[in-house]
């Protein structure tokens, strides 16, 4: 397994970590460690073929491979959600099906979900109330294929050998240690961020004009 690097993305090896961000460089890494888990804990469990599974896999991947979904933008108020279920009558925009708001009645279909219409607003005009079979059916509609040797033929690749080995090649891909070790590791790396600032910020100092030394209080001393 290769070893946690502090100040690099688990999922890629990129720099491009922040201490907001110390483990992954982008939503689209956070997503694809969590897909190569997901994958490997069906696996362990023997259920990975199943209809339900492979669906949800499927889809998943195409949205790591599509850049990423947008989670964070896309998140939506228990408020609003109640108000856009509401004004739909208790029904699916699309396909007139009664929604399962509260998983009631059993049918995985019947789930309500929250559609976006266009971009990533979280205004209600936005929104629509979506049975659970209408919103894949409609986030199945918008995939495109990936053509081989492309970057996102290449991930796909990557991922799949990552979701297949016996030993995980990453501590991200760990689907057991994980839970516990993502603490640790984003520990360490916000620690070695927050003293990569500071000695860039210290840097910046010493490159003013006429500087001359610390002061015991941390300023920088500049000749007169």
């Amino acid at each position: 397994m290769k070893a946690f690097e502090p100040g690099q993305c688990v999922n890629c090896d990129s720099i491009a970590v922040t201490v907001k961000s110390p483990l992954y460089c982008s939503a689209q890494c956070r997503q694809a460690a969590k897909l190569v888990r997901y994958v490997r804990t069906k696996r362990q469990e023997g259920i990975e073929h199943r209809p339900d599974i492979k669906e949800a896999i499927r889809i998943r991947l195409a949205m790591v491979l599509g850049g990423g979904y947008p989670e964070g933008e896309r998140r939506v108020s228990p408020e609003t959600r109640s108000f856009v279920f509401e004004r739909a009558g208790g029904r699916c925009e699309s396909c007139g099906r009664a929604l399962d708001v509260d998983r009631s009645t059993g049918d995985p279909d019947a789930v309500a979900t929250i559609q976006h219409v266009a971009g990533n607003s979280n205004d209600p005009s936005n929104l629509r109330a979506f049975c659970r079979r209408c919103n894949i059916a409609d986030a199945e509609s918008r995939f495109v294929p990936v053509e081989p040797g492309s970057p996102a033929g290449k991930l796909g690749m990557e991922l799949t050998i990552r979701c297949s080995v016996p030993e995980p090649l990453r501590i991200c891909d760990d689907e057991v240690r994980w839970k516990n070790e993502w603490r640790r590791c984003a520990s360490e790396a916000r620690e070695l961020l927050r003293l990569l600032e500071d000695l860039d910020e210290g840097a910046g100092d010493e490159d003013l004009a006429g500087f001359m030394g610390w002061t015991d209080q941390g300023t920088p001393i500049q000749e007169c």
